[in-house]
């Protein structure tokens, strides 16, 4: 038997400028992408420079634009590179 191998992205941030004014609107928005099933995990980088996010799609458009999305993002204070990886 034959496992399927699925595909979802990794996304990892750098923070590039202060991040504080938009914590919160941040949590909401990481809040919703999890409620919508898009975004499956986030990890804090201890450093707090960024964080690693794991996205539940094998759909590099939909990723990202749910990363677009994020007030961090949206504001310029974070870049983020995007990986596609399989899960077996």
């Amino acid at each position: 038997m034959h496992k399927e191998l699925v595909l979802k992205f990794i996304a990892e941030s750098h923070n590039t400028g202060d991040i504080t004014p938009y914590l919160e609107a941040e949590g909401v928005r990481i809040g919703e992408l999890i409620q919508a099933g898009l975004l499956e995990s986030i990890f804090l980088k201890a450093d707090q420079s960024g964080a690693f996010l794991v996205l539940n799609t094998d759909d590099a458009a939909a990723a990202r634009a749910a990363l677009d999305s994020l007030p961090l993002a949206q504001n310029g204070v974070t870049k983020v590179e995007l990986t596609e990886v399989i899960v077996p």
